[in-house]
């Protein structure tokens, strides 16, 4: 097959040109041989198109990349330089072909059945980053294919590595590990283009996208490295476009860059507000985990898909056929988690073949062992839900054993406000009734919802879904960050409190200090921020004692622990911050690590918690 449109799409109406090659050693025009090509619209019948004869002449550049895989090789076969033209077709339309060839022996060989996607120009700009459409095309004749390979090798010798290095990783899946994604459904709204992991840095300059889909990027080949998603990060901030990553993106068995570690290097993860992932791996390590990984995709327990009232939706529930990834639900509270928790083991204990046919194409593929039963009982999840963040780093314990884990300050600093958020940050937009799937959302600077479900591959409730949720990201609005309030005494305040309003004031926030004495009419602030133990002076020390438990008071006080985060203390809605040491000047310590670790990914936390409690 010499040509597919570019970007997978093509305009309203547009008829194009496919133009193909066909070698053979006896012929494919005499006897039985014959020439047939096929197409159709939105999966209806097949159609045959007519096929014609190509001169050397036409889209010369293209005939010349083609016939260049056979120079310096000496053959004896037959050459078939043949096209076809596709019609025209209204935006939202979806165009596969095929050519099937057979020669005068009766052989027959099978070409991919590419896709292509009519976009509608005059919608928002929306960039897919999809790789399984091209793979696709070679899943449905890989049998076909793969014998033509071989044959290439051993006998004609002409070049088709690039074109097996595309399919030769399809024959350690199972077939239920592909499907199709139905972009026809948002190219009647937008402009799109689709293209492959490594064309999404030139694709973000050239072609300037309102909205980005990450999809299903799950196999290592389709891997984003640490550079790629800080420039994504980084277009995403500067332009204030949308972000929607679903499904396998996060599974962390293939492309645990995806996840991140422990010294906080670019992830999707930390794109949307899922950071407490990042652990994951170190947590594997520390406590046996070796075999486990935190996100397993293909699971699909049955249950329908319950809309929220915040962000897209207005309620409403869908019945849904496409898998979901698990493992996000850490950031659930203990109740909802313990939900999904027992729904997927039981679904993986019904579906065992389906784990260990999961374990044997992930070892095949990346050659590292991986036990999805294991992980389907969300071990790993598990762990992060419940570990302890201290002043260092996080406490998780598994089995009888203990670790304590180091992190970056930023990192930290982010896992310990999320721990203290879940259930409000992400921000749940949808889920299953059993919890098993979701729809996660954070917002601030720009847009960003992660979908566990493989809305792509659905019918048309779930397409429905997914274009809302585009269409929440693309409509950008500043959030409107509320009020923080520090209490604090002039002791504190002078040693590094008022430094600690000027950062946050350069980040944009409002700031108030209060004092015990006119604390009372802050107490049902949003954000509070309190600087002292519960021996501080001047009456904050009484204020902390409210906030923080016996035990943590003591843990202040022997110098244990000095960082703290709690939720709705005075009033529903609310973060409390608590940074206290042992004394003035430790406490001061507390306060310049706290300053440490807030960036614009802390700041988006605390977005996202306003839009969720407004």
């Amino acid at each position: 097959m010499g040509n597919v449109p570019k970007d997978f799409v093509v305009g309203p109406y547009e008829e194009f040109t496919v133009y193909f090659y066909i070698a053979d050693d006896f012929g494919v025009t005499v006897g039985e041989g014959k020439v047939e090509a096929y197409y159709r619209v939105n999966d209806g019948d097949w159609k045959q198109a007519y096929v014609k004869k190509a001169a050397a002449g036409e889209n010369w550049s293209l005939y010349q990349s083609i016939i260049r895989r056979f120079y310096g090789e000496s053959q004896d076969f037959y050459v078939f330089y043949r096209k076809i033209n596709l019609p025209g077709a209204p935006p939202g339309s979806r165009i596969e072909f095929k050519i099937v060839v057979t020669d005068v022996e009766g052989h027959v060989s099978y070409s991919p059945v590419y896709s292509y996607y009519v976009a509608n120009p005059d919608g928002p700009k929306v960039l897919i980053v999809d790789p399984s459409v091209e793979a696709m095309a070679f899943q449905k004749s890989l049998d076909s294919l793969m014998a033509q390979f071989n044959v290439s090798r051993s006998f004609y010798h002409y070049n088709l590595s690039d074109f097996e290095a595309v399919a030769k990783p399809l024959t350690r899946l199972k077939p239920w590990m592909l499907s199709d994604h139905h972009w026809e459904g948002l190219a009647k709204y937008y402009n799109i283009k689709i293209v492959s992991p490594d064309e999404l840095v030139n694709a973000l300059q050239s072609f300037q996208p309102q909205a980005v889909i990450l999809s299903n990027l799950w196999l290592p080949d389709w891997g984003l490295s640490e550079d790629q998603i800080s420039v994504l990060g980084d277009y995403l901030e500067t332009h204030h476009a949308g972000l929607v990553v679903t499904a396998g993106n996060l599974f962390d068995a293939t492309n645990p860059q995806h996840v991140g570690g422990t010294e906080d290097p670019p992830s999707l993860a930390k794109l949307l507000g899922l950071d407490s992932l990042a652990i994951a791996d170190a947590a594997r390590g520390e406590l046996n985990l070796t075999q486990a990984s935190v996100m397993v995709p293909y699971v699909n327990t049955g249950y329908s898909l319950m809309l929220s009232d915040r962000g897209p939706f207005n309620g409403g529930t869908i019945d849904v056929s496409t898998y979901s990834t698990v493992g996000w639900q850490c950031v659930l509270s203990p109740t909802h988690f313990g939900m999904a928790k027992r729904s997927v083991s039981r679904f993986a204990s019904e579906n065992s073949l389906r784990m260990r046919e999961m374990g044997e194409s992930v070892k095949n593929i990346t050659g590292v062992q991986f036990n999805f039963s294991l992980s389907a009982s969300m071990v790993l999840p598990g762990i992060l839900s419940s570990m302890d963040v201290t002043d260092r780093g996080v406490v998780m314990g598994y089995n009888g054993m203990v670790a304590e884990i180091p992190i970056e300050r930023k990192l930290l600093e982010r896992v310990r406000l999320l721990h203290a958020l879940r259930g409000y940050v992400p921000m749940l937009l949808a889920r299953t009734s059993d919890y098993s799937g979701g729809i996660l959302a954070t917002d601030g600077n720009y847009r960003a919802v992660y979908s566990s479900l493989e809305l792509e591959a659905g019918s048309e409730g779930e397409l429905s879904v997914l274009r809302e949720l585009v269409d929440w990201t693309l409509n950008y609005r500043p959030v409107q960050m509320p009020e923080v309030v520090i209490l604090s005494n002039d002791i504190d305040w002078g040693i590094k409190g008022n430094l600690l309003a000027s950062q946050l004031g350069a980040f944009g926030l409002s700031v108030k200090r209060a004092t015990a004495d006119d604390f009372e009419a802050y107490r049902d602030s949003r954000i509070i921020i309190i600087l002292g133990g519960p021996d501080a002076y001047d009456g904050v020390g009484g204020y902390v004692m409210q906030v923080l438990t016996p035990g943590e008071q003591s843990a202040v006080r022997n110098g244990e622990r000095g960082m703290f985060v709690k939720t709705n203390v005075w009033a529903e809605g609310q973060v409390v911050i608590v940074l206290a040491g042992q004394d003035r000047w430790a406490t001061g310590g507390k306060i310049r690590d706290y300053m440490n670790g807030i960036d614009g990914s802390y700041l988006r936390i605390l977005a996202t918690f306003s839009v969720s409690v407004s």
